[in-house]
């Protein structure tokens, strides 16, 4: 009698596991090449797509705010501080004091002279 129970219980759980399984392979094949590319995309987006808005909004920030004396750095590695703006174009002062008119889209970044001191 016991043996008999425990043979039902075995072919119970075996139907059940079976079940289980065929339902999550089902699941797996409908639904899991989209769920694949979900994650590809968001993976994407936040490992290429927005560190670099973030990049050129700070750089379209910093162009905007471009003021006459700032140092500066060019693409081309041309340091200079500001002497004119105009529209799209600076004017800059090189180190042997001669002048260059560069687009302003062509600076790449500032250079911060604030040195403090220690106290």
């Amino acid at each position: 009698m016991i043996s008999l129970f425990f043979t039902m219980l075995s072919a119970a759980t075996d139907t059940a596991q079976t079940i289980n399984t065929s339902n999550i392979q089902n699941l797996i094949s409908k639904y899991g090449q989209a769920f694949i590319l979900i994650l590809f995309v968001l993976i994407f987006y936040f490992m290429i797509i927005r560190p670099q808005n973030k990049q050129k909004v700070a750089i379209n920030n910093m162009i905007d705010n471009l003021k006459i004396g700032d140092k500066i750095i060019t693409k081309g590695g041309i340091i200079g501080k500001i002497c004119e703006i105009n529209n799209n174009e600076v004017v800059i002062e090189l180190f042997d004091k001669s002048k260059i008119q560069i687009l302003k889209h062509a600076i790449i970044s500032l250079i911060n002279d604030n040195k403090e001191k220690l106290q």
